[in-house]
């Protein structure tokens, strides 16, 4: 049940990295996908980056904490 726990954490790590990597170089494939571009439009891009921060912040803070054991 621990080593699950550990995975889970590191892959959601590595997917809140992998969203800010995204996020930063404003790869083609993400921003110019259906979703992205529809919350550029409503919100504008430096609104729809900093939500884009917060998520893989968020991600990788619970992702560290489930690979640590501090959250189950």
């Amino acid at each position: 049940m621990i080593m699950n726990n550990v995975m889970g954490g590191v892959l959601l790590a590595l997917i809140g990295l992998f969203l800010s990597v995204v996020t930063y170089r404003r790869s083609r494939f993400f921003w110019d996908s259906m979703s992205a571009r529809l919350l550029r439009k409503h919100l504008g891009d430096a609104a729809v980056s900093v939500a884009l921060y917060i998520v893989s912040a968020v991600l990788v803070l619970v992702g560290v904490m489930l690979a640590l054991g501090l959250v189950r």
